[in-house]
């Protein structure tokens, strides 16, 4: 009785001519302009969307929230928190530019801003449709 792993490992490998258009198809896919080109476009696209949501953010300033009720009076004041998530933008797509003048592709850098300008686009929706009428 011969194995399924054994039999597949005697099996002759399937002729270039057969694989030859897969192949084709993952080396343009994966080649170095067609990433370059998915980098630069993450990165504007980002740029444009938390652009706006930034000027958003600046020119409908959202009711803060009221301080916690702390017995010892540690609070955080919210001008120190709600920059947060804008500056994490700038930076973070500053950051993979500067790293993609240099020649590195940091995906990492384009996921943090990703989630950052979601999470600044989720809350203003939540402030639009939770807003009293």
């Amino acid at each position: 009785m011969v194995s399924s792993a054994t039999k597949m490992a005697n099996e002759p490998e399937q002729t270039g001519e057969e694989r030859q258009p897969d192949v084709q198809l993952q080396d343009v896919l994966f080649s170095a302009l067609v990433t370059s080109v998915c980098y630069w476009t993450t990165i504007f696209l980002l740029a444009i969307v938390g652009t706006y949501l930034i000027d958003w953010w600046l020119t409908h300033p959202g009711p803060y929230a009221a301080p916690a009720n702390d017995p010892w009076g540690i609070t955080t004041p919210p001008w120190l928190i709600l920059p947060l998530a804008p500056i994490g933008v700038v930076g973070s797509l500053g950051h993979a530019v500067w790293c993609a003048l240099r020649g590195q592709r940091t995906w990492k850098m384009l996921i943090t801003a990703a989630s950052l300008v979601a999470a600044m686009g989720c809350s203003k929706l939540l402030e639009i449709y939770l807003a009293p009428m």
